[in-house]
Parts: C-alpha cells; structure tokens; sequence
C-alpha cells in the first residue's frame, strides 16, 4: 500500500503507537457542548483499532484535552478562553465531559485530569497512556516524543476530532520530528478529500482501520 514512499516515510506498522486525539465525551456524545459531526462514528472505529493495539501490545497513547477556569491562560485556546472565563463548561478537570469515550478505554479507567494537567503522563495499563496537552497540537508542551523515543516508536498513527484542529496539526507535528505519519481516514472526524490529498503531499500515509489492521497482523 505505501511500496511507493520513501524509505523515510514508509510507515512501520510494527514500531508504531496509536495515538486518539480528544475524543472525550464533551467533544463525541449526542448533545454534548462542542459535538462534532461524524466524532462518534470515530471514536466507534478507534475503540476498533484500540483493542486490536491491545492484543498486539502495541502502545496507545490518548491524547485529551482538560480546560479550567482559573488558568484559562495556560490551558485554554485564545478562541476560546473568553467563553471558558465566562462559565461554559467543556472539559472541564473532574468533570464526566472531560472523561475520554468508555469505548476507547479499557473499562474503570478514570482520567485523573489534576495529574494530567502537571503533564504527567496517567500509566493505565503496559502499553497504554492518557497524556494532556495544552493546545491543538499533540507534540506542543507535552511529552509525547520523549514518550514515543522511549519506546522505539517510529510511525504515529493518528485517530479523533476534529481533523481541522488538532488532528491535522498532530499530523504535522509529528512530520516535522520526523516521524513516519499514518491518518485513519475512518477514525477521524471532519477528514475531507482535499484534506487527505495534502496529507498525502507530505507522504503521510491515509487509509482505512481496517486496511491498517491488516498491516499490522501481516506477517512480519
């Protein structure tokens, strides 16, 4: 499938991390504040590919987003602080909305949004991490790449909401450490045509989870 990239792009789907990108139940749920269209449909083929990373012992790292009131400048982006400041509730630190989705999580794990917010990484199992960032990107004031060079990681497959923010600036992140980029097309809400088509410029590599899969459990 990526016979045509480079040997510095080619993902290697046996040195790669899954990494979801907000997908908590203020961004996913029906009625949720900050709902995004097609979210739930992603965050239901992402536990898909989470449990496949399970049984692999692959590592899952679930990248979220905790905002607060009283530090709205550290934690909450300028387009919205104003509306945080003023009393709206998006994930908020201890709240339910600013749980990651049941689905994508083994079942009990509860976020403990004051460790995240001191950008310590919550361990919850061998090879799977809940880690805060700050802003859209997951690689920006966080420890996601000494995290992943620890492990040996050399392809970031990216999973979430919403492909405009921060998935797509995860993706360019992650290129610019030089990391080999994989988009689930199926697993990320608000993914467009035009949108993969840049993605590919950079030989990121696009596809479904389940073509993905087949990548991973082929022989190596």
């Amino acid at each position: 499938m990526f016979d045509h990239f480079s040997q510095f792009t080619r993902p290697e789907p046996q040195n790669s991390a899954l990494i979801t990108i907000d997908l908590q139940n203020d961004f996913v749920l029906p009625g949720a504040p900050a709902e995004g269209e097609g979210a739930a449909k992603a965050a239901a083929v992402t536990a898909t590919i989470a449990q496949c990373y399970r049984e692999l012992r692959l590592p899952i790292i679930h990248v979220v987003r905790i905002y607060s009131r009283e530090e709205a400048a550290q934690n909450v982006d300028v387009c919205r602080r104003e509306a945080v400041q003023s009393g709206l509730d998006l994930v908020i630190s201890g709240t339910k909305g600013m749980q990651p989705v049941s689905a994508i999580i083994p079942e009990g794990v509860v976020a403990d949004g004051e460790l995240l917010r001191t950008g310590e990484p919550q361990r919850i199992s061998d090879t799977e991490q809940i880690l805060y960032k700050p802003r859209w990107g997951c690689f920006f004031r966080t420890q996601l790449d000494i995290m992943l060079r620890a492990m040996g990681v050399t392809t970031v497959v990216t999973t979430g909401t919403w492909f405009a923010n921060c998935v797509r600036t995860t993706i360019y992140e992650a290129a610019a450490y030089d990391y080999r980029v994989v988009a689930l097309r199926d697993a990320i809400a608000g993914i467009h045509s035009s949108g993969e088509a840049d993605l590919k410029k950079i030989e990121c590599g696009v596809c479904s989870s389940a073509e993905w899969m087949e990548l991973l459990k082929a022989p190596r």
